[in-house]
């Protein structure tokens, strides 16, 4: 902390201007890492509560570029699925619900469909297609210019999460194709197995 009557800030002083949730999820995520590369974006790329669309966006694409050129690949993956957003609750209960029902992927796929509007889900090979026919994410969504692959690892965390509620265990999940890096959609391919 700044002692009072001092000028000079601390690292921490710096951290208000981080209350935006993006911005928290970023540092704790990061953090697990390496601490002092969180600290240093943090002071370097504020993001409060009240950013609008482009400065989120502009967050966004100096998020990817600071990891690209200091983290490897699977770090990058590693830090940004932890970015994700909580996947609801009622949206598990109700898909653990068509999964009991169901006696094969493709039963499954079909009952979610039947009921989901907001996503969809493919059986294919080995496992599952789950595809969002926009962008959803609160950040990037509204800017029409394209994003590194990146920014929407964070996808992963989020679907990864939502089958573990479902199925009560890990899946492995890949980015297949998003409609921010040029896609016709947002898609990722989860293995799974229907026992």
């Amino acid at each position: 902390m700044t002692p009072p009557g001092s000028t000079k800030k601390s690292r921490w002083d710096n951290m208000a201007k981080n209350d935006n949730t993006h911005a928290l999820r970023f540092y704790n995520s990061l953090a697990q890492l390496d601490g002092e590369a969180a600290s240093r974006f943090a002071q370097e790329h504020p993001l409060s509560k009240s950013a609008n669309y482009e400065k989120k966006f502009r967050w966004a694409k100096e998020q990817c570029r600071f990891l690209e050129e200091n983290f490897s690949p699977e770090d990058i993956e590693a830090v940004r699925a932890r970015c994700h957003c909580e996947a609801g609750a009622a949206l598990a209960r109700r898909m653990r619900g068509y999964w009991e029902a169901a006696d094969s992927l493709e039963a499954f796929a079909a009952s979610f469909n039947e009921k989901e509007k907001y996503v969809s889900l493919e059986a294919v090979p080995g496992g599952l297609l789950l595809v969002y026919p926009e962008c959803y994410c609160a950040c990037v969504k509204r800017v029409e210019e394209p994003i590194s692959k990146t920014w929407c690892l964070c996808t992963l965390g989020h679907v990864k999460g939502l089958f573990y509620q479902v199925l009560d265990r890990e899946v492995e999940a890949e980015l297949v194709e998003t409609i921010k890096t040029g896609g016709a959609r947002c898609a990722v391919k989860l293995k799974i197995e229907r026992s």
